[in-house]
């Protein structure tokens, strides 16, 4: 799991979707709302990054990009 520098949620370093956490803070998003939205970011996590298998792409933004 990677929290970004600008509030977005990967489900591993490789993931090329992102789920929004910063929206819903700013707006005023309860800590249970924000552990829910942190949950569905988390369940379709898969059990390795793939980066060996040939139809591997790598995410738009790198890791220097996103803040790790």
């Amino acid at each position: 799991m990677r929290l970004t520098a600008d509030g977005q949620v990967r489900n591993c370093l490789f993931a090329r979707e992102e789920s929004d956490l910063r929206t819903p803070l700013r707006e005023g998003a309860t800590d249970e709302e924000i552990a829910e939205r942190w949950k569905a970011a988390v369940a379709p996590k898969l059990p390795g990054h793939g980066i060996n298998d040939p139809s591997f792409l790598q995410p738009a933004r790198p890791m220097s990009a996103i803040g790790g």
